[in-house]
């Protein structure tokens, strides 16, 4: 019995192997495999808003659109690009992980024209518990015909940048009309703040470059109370604290390849920004 029973046993052992041997001789057809694209470094990479401005309000590091307010999309430096006007804004209602980052990087192309009257706002993080921001830059008008410069001033926490010509910093020169780079930097870990222009960096002085809060370095920015962001206006044009004052304007000019990072990009990564 025994015998039989083992004979049985190695007569389908063979037919296996046989019948496997055929299988494996064939040739197979596989159904091609559907990759989910991993998000994941996107998302939690250091770029944490970019706005290309192709025909739409697009952040497309997150996939959400901003609301828009008085913009049209015109021929830009890249593509298209944001065209302002004196009621042109687009504004997220969540200001995401700009709001918590302790270092920034801030980087576009502009192209605007001269105005008069009061500051226009190119962009700005909001405070709802300050009448300034967290995080903005706002242009000065200039009705002089023989003038070209530009009198640029940027916030950060509290901390004032002005391009004034006073105290060794310049008028950034020869900003109207045409397409021009910026990008301003803080890096806590040095708690250096540094602008550029075209990619190249601007000289500034010590006293505008080493931040300092009670003598001692600066360290890590704390935002306080960060709500939304919003492009081409001050947080008054959104319904953040009062009502916006005569002075406060809209941003009427272009932008492009609007990019904002959790981290201060270095001298050679800004210049490769500038060369794209």
């Amino acid at each position: 019995m025994k015998n039989i029973i083992s004979k049985a046993l190695t007569g389908i052992f063979f037919l296996t192997l046989i019948a496997s041997s055929f299988v494996s001789c064939q040739k197979m057809e596989r159904p091609p495999m559907n990759i989910i694209p991993d998000d994941t470094a996107r998302l939690n990479g250091p770029l944490q808003l970019f706005l290309a401005f192709e025909d739409s309000p697009l952040d497309s590091i997150h996939d959400v659109e901003g609301s828009v307010a008085g913009v049209t999309f015109v021929d830009g430096h890249k593509g298209k690009a944001y065209k302002g006007s004196s009621t042109g804004q687009i504004q997220f209602g969540n200001a995401g992980k700009l709001a918590p980052m302790t270092s920034f990087t801030v980087a576009f192309w502009m192209n605007t024209e001269k105005h008069g009257g009061g500051a226009q706002s190119i962009f700005m993080l909001p405070r709802t518990s300050d009448f300034w921001g967290n995080l903005f830059a706002m242009i000065e008008g200039n009705e002089d015909a023989d003038d070209n410069s530009m009198l640029l001033k940027f916030n950060f926490a509290g901390n004032w940048v002005e391009f004034s010509g006073n105290n060794g910093v310049e008028r950034l020169p020869d900003m109207y009309g045409k397409w021009r780079h910026l990008a301003f930097s803080y890096d806590e870990n040095t708690s250096k703040f540094a602008a550029y222009l075209d990619g190249q960096a601007i000289d500034l002085p010590a006293a505008v470059t080493d931040r300092k809060k009670d003598d001692a370095p600066l360290g890590p920015l704390a935002f306080q109370d960060a709500s939304q962001f919003v492009i081409g206006a001050f947080q008054q044009h959104i319904g953040v604290g009062n009502d916006p004052d005569a002075w406060m304007l809209h941003y009427t000019g272009m932008l492009d390849e609007f990019k904002v990072y959790t981290k201060a990009l270095t001298a050679e990564e800004i210049g490769n920004l500038y060369a794209e």
